[in-house]
């Protein structure tokens, strides 16, 4: 079975809730992540939440969590809720630009949720049905364990329909 078939078949999984296959053969498919350990814990009602666990490796030079490790998580969340919003579309994925701030230290495990309404993803597919292509701002935000704000992100992607 090919790559793509996979990742298609582990999605409908995790759609319907079974999440552990798809946060695996995701650690695959981008292995910038791997080690992070970063997994999805919810893809449903339009949003992605993923879990970046407390560990050695996420940490910085203080002991708390490093600002990149926080940033790929946003990275991660923003990038899977638009892919899963794109359920029937064959479309690349480049993200272009991220804005992220801190507002406080990341001191425990943390989550980053991606939430995408309908009328961002209306538009997003209006602009693809014309161009073919388009450039979309999703926001993350990621949280620690006691629910507090620690990153917010601002991320552009630059969407691409693929001819079937």
């Amino acid at each position: 079975m090919k790559t793509g078939a996979l990742v298609q078949q582990a999605l409908q999984s995790a759609r319907a809730g079974r999440l552990t296959l798809f946060s695996r053969l995701m650690q695959e498919v981008v292995p910038f992540n791997r080690p992070h350990r970063i997994r999805v814990v919810d893809l449903s009602g339009g949003q992605c939440k993923v879990l970046l666990p407390w560990r050695r490796r996420n940490l910085n030079h203080v002991g708390t969590m490093h600002a990149c490790a926080l940033a790929t998580a946003a990275e991660y969340a923003s990038g899977l809720c638009l892919l899963n919003a794109m359920e029937h579309q064959q479309v690349r994925l480049v993200m272009a630009n991220l804005n992220i701030t801190y507002p406080r230290r990341a001191q425990s495990a943390c989550t980053a949720v991606a939430k995408l309404d309908s009328r961002h993803l209306e538009d997003i597919l209006a602009q693809l049905d014309k161009e073919g292509r388009g450039a979309f701002v999703l926001k993350a935000q990621v949280k620690n364990a006691d629910n507090e704000v620690v990153a917010s992100a601002e991320i552009t992607w630059h969407l691409k329909r693929l001819s079937a």
